[in-house]
């Protein structure tokens, strides 16, 4: 939680419509006469589309000069259209930029040539913001910490980090006329950034006085940190990343703090708590019955349901015959729901607690304000100097105590009716609370060796498919507990608010900031279900149950397994619920001692994007809302029935047939849809949130099939020349394993625990789902190999979940790469 409130430039989304760097206020005339050497960069034909006036007006991003100085949220212009639907709109509900998407910068001009540039751009990492006392954190080495690529096509310059940005950090970034266009005349400067960058002309009581300081600012910096010459920087600005992890981190403690209390009613009070949910048993699990695997089984209508019914029996009988000596036990979780349920289901994303931390600080550093809200933080128990301190322990304490006030200015109007999750009002309101039903698979006899492991199935999928595989585990004394994710199976809301029947429903590509929040609480769920073990057994819940004899999960604590979207929400659960447990003392309610992710991978837009089974459906839904041309060919070419087939054909047809124009324009719809779903999803995504694992101390499994077609390997950016990303299995597995495809598995002694292994299963006769169960498609050519490829997925994962790792000497090199 960046706790700073020194950014207190104007909010310059409106800078677009001002009337530029000829500003009236500005110290000399309506005609800025620059320095010579200005004059010549302006006069170039090439430069970066900055333009801060007219039709034509652009501002690249990032940059601080589209940031909400009031709430620290992100200010992009959305021409008129603030609704959620609009992607920009939902790019607003973010507390900074991308820490892992490319920054592209748009040239006019003579245009640029295509190919790897090499020298003239600068990215710094600060200490604190250009508003503050800023001083260099980092420099980055261009070709070893960033490469930076130009295409013709686009006239587009790419900055591409070799590792995602700093969450929560302050980056400075300039770009030097070394660079040279087309023509091999070096770039020039864009008449607004010379208003900025100029000596001779100033701003005073303007809009655009604070950017000004701001730009010389940072070429000072960079012209230190770099030896630039400050003469030849033609453009550069200053941006803020985003959080990432915070709401998951900093509800986990918020609901520790409400465990100490006896009660989450003492952290989400009154407008916490909008619809009076009771609390008073959240995260309890009630185990309502155990049955032996083949009665339990026969009985399951969700499996009948949900897997094959024209043929459930068959595979019912065939699973039967397998396993044998296994418990199968049925009881729901009482769990925080902070979505809606009702009409709003798919249009409003999370809503904070509290009002915005910078809000208050704000307002406490405004004269007209002050008083009015001094009063009401000591009237709800707040320490204003705890508060407004250094100390972020015991501001976040206080902060907690503003869970459910609503604090009004002087005019009587609330001071932050938006109430968006953000760093600085980071816990959600919980909307209800749901009684999530479970599968527990244990061994027929349960003692203190017997290890528990918490799955989460994937998109699409429900928590049946566990008796798939389970068995496995419960056979080596280890159990498995299984939920499903919202919107799927038992908790899909109703026969069409249905992951399973919609996948939309639950990837909510009309209302991004929706779509983030269903991961958000899909994660929150998973590190909810570990607090229940713990709270439930310190309560004596397991009494009688088939958990009773198993060690305390407060001391041992369970491990954590998931497949395709289940690993990539398991992932960032799992990052979360360990993050800084030694300093909070949340440990025994939310430590996972191991990892395990089946075909799953980070990045999540990209990575949907690139995906065979979704990208082409996301594509054609994103393209047929924005592109005419590809409307257009659509309404031509197509059977427009809104079935998920006949849009995947539409879309593969389209790139197959349609013109090079229509394909330009469909291609840059995606693009921006790329970039604004990203942004959102940062703060939740495995990539990102990876960094808070430290792979080397952490165990950690992880198999991807070769050539997988739903979670792919590894993505290429749709930005023209770039073949590099963060998207996909590899990228995930090299940021918290250092290992990439070349490196099957730790190779050596056996494994010990502690260590990592990444394992790469050969695509001939293995599928996506091959780990659940050998599928259709995986049949075709050998089924005794598809079968044999299941099976070692499975070992793999029982052994890793016994010891915390793989012996190399017992996998089975004739299905691995």
């Amino acid at each position: 939680m960046m706790l700073k409130t020194q950014l207190k430039l104007s909010v310059l989304a409106t800078a677009i419509i001002l009337a530029g760097c000829g500003d009236e206020n500005a110290s000399d005339t309506n005609t800025p006469q620059f320095e010579s050497y200005i004059q010549t960069a302006i006069d170039r034909p090439t430069s970066v589309d900055f333009t801060l006036q007219g039709a034509n007006a652009a501002v690249p991003v990032p940059t601080f000069l589209l940031m909400d100085s009031e709430d620290g949220t992100l200010k992009i212009p959305t021409e008129g259209d603030n609704a959620l639907t609009n992607p920009k709109a939902a790019m607003n509900t973010m507390d900074g930029w991308s820490t892992s998407m490319p920054l592209v910068f748009n040239f006019r001009g003579a245009g640029l040539n295509s190919g790897l540039v090499t020298n003239g751009v600068y990215l710094i990492e600060l200490t604190d913001s250009m508003t503050g006392t800023p001083n260099v954190k980092a420099v980055l080495q261009q070709g070893t910490d960033f490469q930076v690529l130009s295409d013709a096509a686009s006239d587009t310059l790419t900055v591409l980090p070799v590792k995602d940005l700093n969450a929560s950090s302050e980056y400075i970034i300039a770009i030097t006329d070394d660079i040279q266009d087309v023509n091999g005349d070096p770039i020039g400067m864009p008449s607004s950034y010379a208003g900025l960058k100029s000596q001779t002309v100033t701003y005073e009581d303007s809009l655009l006085e604070a950017p000004e300081a701001v730009i010389q600012g940072v070429e000072k910096l960079v012209a230190a940190a770099e030896g630039v010459d400050p003469t030849k920087i033609v453009y550069s600005t200053w941006f803020s990343t985003q959080s990432v992890g915070d709401s998951l981190n900093y509800t986990k403690l918020a609901t520790a703090a409400g465990f100490d209390a006896g009660s989450l009613a003492a952290i989400w009070k009154a407008g916490a708590n909008p619809n009076n949910a009771d609390l008073s048993d959240a995260y309890t699990i009630d185990i309502i019955s155990t049955q032996d695997y083949d009665t339990a089984l026969d009985a399951d209508a969700q499996f009948t349901k949900y897997f094959d019914p024209n043929d459930a029996n068959n595979i019912k009988d065939i699973l039967k015959t397998t396993f044998s000596g296994v418990n199968v036990s049925k009881g729901t979780i009482k769990l925080p729901y902070y979505l809606e349920t009702d009409s709003n289901w798919n249009s409003q994303p999370f809503e904070s607690a509290t009002p915005s931390l910078v809000k208050v600080l704000n307002a406490l550093q405004d004269p007209k304000q002050q008083a009015t809200i001094t009063a009401q933080l000591t009237g709800a128990g707040v320490d204003v100097a705890v508060l407004t301190g250094n100390d972020k322990s015991q501001i976040v304490n206080e902060l907690f105590k503003l869970a459910g006030v609503t604090l009004t200015k002087a005019d009587g109007s609330q001071l932050d009716p938006e109430r968006i999750i953000t760093r600085y009002s980071p816990v959600p309101q919980i909307k209800s609370v749901q009684e999530v039903p479970f599968l527990l698979f244990t061994p027929a006899t349960v003692d203190s060796d017997t290890q528990l492991t918490v799955y989460q199935h994937g998109i699409t999928s429900a928590k049946e498919n566990a008796y798939f595989f389970a068995p496995n585990f419960a056979n080596a004394n280890q159990a498995i507990m299984a939920i499903d994710l919202p919107l799927h199976g038992e908790r899909s809301l109703d026969a069409k608010r249905s992951a399973n029947v919609d996948v939309t429903a639950y990837l909510n590509l009309s209302n991004l900031a929706v779509a983030r929040d269903n991961v958000r609480q899909s994660e929150l769920d998973v590190m909810g279900v570990r607090a229940a073990l713990t709270r439930t057994e310190l309560a004596g819940g397991f009494a009688g149950t088939p958990l009773e004899a198993i060690s305390s999960f407060a001391t041992s604590a369970p491990r954590l397994l998931g497949h395709s979207l289940g690993g990539i929400v398991g992932t960032t659960a799992f990052a979360a619920s360990n993050r800084d447990n030694a300093l909070t003392g949340v440990g025994p309610y939310y430590d996972f001692s191991a990892l395990s992710v089946a075909n799953s991978g980070g990045q999540i837009a990209n990575l949907l994007l690139g995906s065979d089974k979704f990208g082409p459906l996301i594509k054609h839904s994103v393209a047929f809302k924005g592109s005419a041309a590809y409307q257009t060919f659509a309404g031509n070419n197509c059977t427009l029935d809104n079935s998920a087939e006949n849009n995947v054909i539409c879309y593969k047809n389209f790139e197959a047939n349609g013109s090079e124009s229509a394909n330009a324009q469909a291609q840059g719809v995606i693009q921006q849809f790329s970039y604004a779903a990203q942004t959102l999803l940062d703060t939740v995504d495995p990539y990102t949130n990876a960094s808070y694992i430290t792979g080397s101390t952490t165990p950690i499994y992880m198999l991807q099939v070769d050539g997988d077609d739903t979670v792919p390997n590894d993505v290429a950016y749709t930005v023209p020349g770039i073949v590099d990303n963060f998207a996909g299995s590899e990228p995930l597995a090299r940021k918290f394993l250092g290992k990439g495809s070349s490196e099957a598995v730790d190779t050596g002694s056996p494994v010990q625990e502690g260590s990592s292994s990444f394992v790469t299963f050969k695509g001939d006769n293995a599928s996506h789902s091959t780990f659940i169960f050998p599928q259709s498609e995986d049949l075709v050519d050998d089924e005794t190999v598809a079968k044999a490829v299941h099976a070692e997925m499975i070992r793999q994962a029982v052994e890793f979940g016994a010891t915390g790792g793989l012996n190399p000497g017992n996998i089975d090199g004739s299905v691995v790469n």
